[in-house]
């Protein structure tokens, strides 16, 4: 028993500290970044298409843990500005009449984006660190609006409108994330970060129905992103 308690910690620690390296050497890093982002929608349902990339802008906080020297659990939150565009049939009623055309909306997103991912990062190469990252975000909407312009068939004037569309959108948005990027040191607790990063939608975030087909709308929404910001 005794022997099972004088190797017990040593055991423990081990296990908790697998590197060689001291813990104190595996610092939390906490910074801020601002991202201009492209994003798009791709459309499932039938007779719904792409119709182009717009842009917007992502704003947050940066965590990143290390649990060895040049390995890391990063996250934080950001607040997401994400736009997409589709082009569909559609109908409208205007004065009890019923007007069959095609539908350009505009949508403009907001989401509360939680990233958990694995950053692996090489050696200094003078004052320079170059990472990957893997893994996974959950967003969280709180905002969903659209700009329309539907065109009537029988070749009437355009009818625009903005409206609220946050109960025809999911609550969650589940994406993959994979980025790469390079860390400059401004001295051994500061660094300026410059990457990019892919963002690859796993679920549908349209909830609503088309009018004149009567399908469940269905789209994911994908972005790419510039990376900018600064760890201390």
């Amino acid at each position: 028993m005794k022997r099972i308690f004088t190797f017990l910690p040593l055991f423990l620690s081990c296990i908790l500290y697998p590197d060689p390296v001291p813990a104190q050497n595996h610092p939390i890093k906490l910074g801020l970044k601002v991202s201009p982002n492209l994003s798009w929608m791709s459309p499932e349902t039938k007779h719904y298409n792409y119709n182009g990339v717009t842009g917007g802008a992502i704003v947050g906080l940066v965590s990143d843990f290390y649990f060895t020297e040049h390995y890391a659990f990063s996250t934080g939150f950001n607040f997401a500005f994400l736009n997409g565009k589709l082009t569909y049939g559609d109908q409208r009623i205007e004065n009890n009449d019923t007007l069959f055309g095609q539908l350009d909306r505009k949508y403009k997103f907001m989401y509360l984006d939680i990233p958990y991912m694995i950053k692996l990062q090489t050696r200094m190469f003078g004052n320079f660190s170059f990472f990957g990252q893997i893994g996974f975000s959950t967003g969280f909407r709180m905002s969903a609006k659209a700009r329309d312009e539907f065109k009537p068939d029988d070749g009437g004037g355009v009818i625009s409108e903005n409206s609220n569309i946050t109960s025809q959108t999911a609550l969650i948005r589940e994406a993959i994330l994979f980025g790469i990027g390079m860390e400059y040191y401004l001295d051994p607790n500061t660094r300026i970060f410059l990457g990019a990063s892919y963002s690859n939608s796993l679920n549908n975030i349209l909830t609503g129905a088309n009018n004149r087909f009567g399908l469940n709308e269905k789209a994911l929404l994908n972005f790419v992103e510039l990376n900018l910001g600064i760890l201390f």
